[in-house]
Order: structure tokens, then sequence, then C-alpha cells
């Protein structure tokens, strides 16, 4: 489950609510047990009153009579009721909460031999008291909420701070870096000390994994050197005898200069590999594009020699980038090798302007569906039928990420595809 908030907030409002809760179900019972208290003890007086009134020698029927300030006395018989206010009169044997003119009262009824009895307290005072204590009882609660606001954040504040300090510890964290100590030694044997012992575990095991992959490109490359040497040069050996046949020389300068391309990706390969992160752009020599893109396409034009389709450049501006040669050869080269592989008929066109290259092409196209995903390693799209491994325009996303430069890819099914790269 994703939660939208941090766990600071989360915690904090839990504790609120259960703060208000707690605090609203206990004014909530004061107020039950306060009513409950109120008709119990008037109850209970009305009943002790009209126990001594009937105790009295023989109580006058047809008159009132004022029992304290604020209860009043009724003895009639059927013929005498009139003299009963008109409000109580007819009410039934009981006790009565009744109101009259926003003036509140508790009755009692009860009939005896001669006649009946009405008792009349007026209420009013004391139900405003317990207006008074039910407005105390609200000012509880939220008194009471604002506290738990209050406590809520200052503990998960507490609670939170040393998952706070391992958040950010981990963030600064670099493999391989001597300036990134282990984070466990900082805290306690607890929930949080885990976390960090198994972060400590994790980046171990990523530097061990760096180190080893830095170790297999060097020595990959250093081995690999070796062999492209010998067979450059036991080609140029071939290219320089004049008594070999013509069909033999185009297949050896072939060798030739695919061995000099994967020599070019070798070395690109050793500097994206040597850059100590990804959000650092690779640095080396400047270049020219237009001597770049012009060596690219006579290399691949082996590509579309059986193909009415032609290769060719563009130049409206030249310019120069801050990069290695063969670093843009590669970028380059892969994308006019997919260009000129999915082109039947046609041309492949590659345009140089101020800051831009752009490598159009009258092919197949590529579907909505795929072009979300063609720098994808290994991706190959559906409709794609020439042989590849999908890496090669991986490696190019790749180093435009490392440059901070910017490719964009339109595409039409069926009318063809142009890739810009923005320097």
């Amino acid at each position: 489950m994703k939660y939208k908030h941090s766990l600071r907030f989360r915690i904090t409002v839990s504790f609120l609510l259960f703060g208000m809760l707690l605090s609203a179900l206990v004014a909530y019972g004061a107020y039950l047990a306060i009513e409950d208290i109120e008709e119990a003890l008037m109850e209970e007086g009305m009943q002790a009153e009209l126990s001594f009134f009937m105790l009295q020698t023989d109580p006058p029927l047809g008159g009132s009579r004022q029992i304290s300030a604020d209860m009043v006395s009724y003895y009639v018989s059927d013929a005498q009721k009139t003299i009963v206010p008109k409000f109580i009169r007819d009410l039934p044997p009981g006790t009565h909460e009744v109101s009259n003119r926003e003036q509140l009262y508790h009755v009692l009824v009860a009939h005896e031999d001669k006649g009946t009895v009405y008792l009349l307290l007026d209420a009013t005072s004391f139900e405003e008291r317990e207006r008074i204590i039910q407005g105390v009882l609200v000012v509880i609660v939220v008194v009471a909420t604002l506290i738990a606001f209050w406590l809520g954040g200052w503990l998960s504040g507490k609670v939170i701070s040393p998952v706070t300090a391992l958040a950010r510890q981990v963030a600064e964290l670099k493999p391989n870096s001597a300036t990134s100590p282990r984070v466990a030694m900082q805290y306690a044997e607890d929930e949080v000390g885990q976390l960090a012992e198994t972060f400590d575990r994790y980046l171990q095991e990523i530097e061990q994994f760096i180190r080893r992959e830095q170790e297999f490109t060097a020595d990959a490359s250093h081995e690999l050197r070796t062999p492209l040497t010998v067979i450059n040069g036991a080609a140029e050996l071939l290219l320089e005898n004049p008594e070999l046949p013509e069909r033999a020389r185009a297949q050896v300068d072939r060798i030739a200069r695919a061995c000099e391309r994967m020599a070019q990706m070798l070395e690109v390969l050793l500097l994206l590999a040597r850059e100590s992160g990804a959000s650092q752009p690779v640095k080396q020599e400047s270049c020219r594009v237009q001597d770049v893109v012009t060596e690219v396409l006579e290399q691949h034009r082996f590509l579309v020699q059986d193909k009415p389709v032609v290769l060719r450049a563009e130049i409206v501006r030249d310019f120069e980038i801050p990069v290695s040669r063969p670093i843009l050869g590669i970028v380059v080269s892969n994308l006019v090798r997919n260009a000129a592989n999915h082109t039947e008929r046609g041309e492949v066109k590659v345009t140089v302007n101020a800051g831009t290259i752009e490598i159009s092409d009258s092919g197949a196209g590529i579907s909505s569906a795929d072009i979300d995903n063609i720098f994808d390693r290994h991706y190959r799209g559906h409709n794609v039928k020439t042989a590849g491994s999908g890496l090669g325009l991986a490696i190019v996303k790749r180093i435009f990420d490392r440059q901070r430069w910017r490719i964009e890819v339109e595409s039409e099914l069926g009318h063809g595809t142009r890739v810009t790269l923005r320097f």
C-alpha cells in the first residue's frame, strides 16, 4: 500500500484521533452521568416532599402552598383542578419534565384518597448550570484534542527522528567512497539499528558488485585489445597486397572497419565504466561533428549497397562538442545502422545544424506501442525482422544521460523515423 503522507504525519493524526475519541467518550459519559444523577435527585427530592406533605394533619383541599423558593404544591379534588396551572393539569401520575414560557419544570403527580397532589419544581436555574457544565465538557474535549495534537507531533518527532536521520545518511551514501562510513554503529540495537545494519550489508554487496564489474570491464577490454590489434594488423597487410582480388579486398576492408568499430566501442565502454556516477558527464577533447558524421556514413555504406537506398549527409552548419570522437561516433553509428537496416528503399539522411544532429529515414517506422521502449536493454519491436541484440539504442541513451544531452524520436508506422540529437 502506498501512503500519500509522511510517517510522522500519520502518527500525529492517529494520536490526535485517539485523543479526540477518548476525550469525547469521557465527556459523553460524564454528560450521561450528570443527567442520570439529576433525574435521580429530582425524583428522590420530590418524593420526599410528597411524603412530608401527606404526613401533615388533614392537608386542606383546593389550595396551593409555597413549599420552598422554587417548589409549589397543589392538593385538589377533581372539581378543583381549575386552580392548577393548565400546562400540568392533565398530566398522568408520575414524574414529568415540562417547559412553559422558556421555564423548565419538574412535576410530580400523585393520586391520594381525597384528591390529587401536584408538586411543581422550577428547574430553570438547575438546567442553566447543567448547560454550563456541558459547555465546560466541550471545552475540555477541545483542549484535550489540542493537547493530543501537540503531544502527537512531539512524540512522533521523537520516534521518527532516528528514521529521518537514517534516511538522510543513506541518501548521502556512495559506494566505494571513503566519505561514506557505515551507519549501523550510530544506532541502538532496536528496529532502526537493524534497518541500518541491513543498509550497511547491502552497501557492502553493492561495493563488491561494482568492484567485480570494474575489474571485469578492465580485464575484458585489455584481453580483447590484443586480438583486435592482430586482426587489424593482418587486415592492413592484406589491403597493401596489390595482387588481392577486388572481391576479397572488399571483404578484408569490411573486416578492418568492423575491427576499428569494435575498438571504438571498447574505448567508450571503458570511459563509461570508469565514471563515478551517472550524473557526471564524460569529459573528453572536443571533436567536429561534420568529420564524425562523414566518417560514419563512409563506414556504413556497405549496409545499403544492395538496396535502392541513398545514404547521405546534409551539413547546414557545422559545430564542435566537448566529447571524444569515439563516443560521438558510437552514437551516430548506432542510429545510422538502425536507420539503414530498417529502410528498404528511399534514403537515410543525416542533417547537421547548429547544436543538433538529425537522422531521418524513409523506412518501416516504429509503432506507438514500441516507441516508448526502444531505449530499453534487449528490447526489440514487434515488427522487427533484422537480427540484433537490442543493446545499441540502450548504449546511446546511456551516453546521452551521462552527457546531459537530449534525444527526441518521432516516427510513423510505414512512413519512416526521425531522431533528433540536441547537444
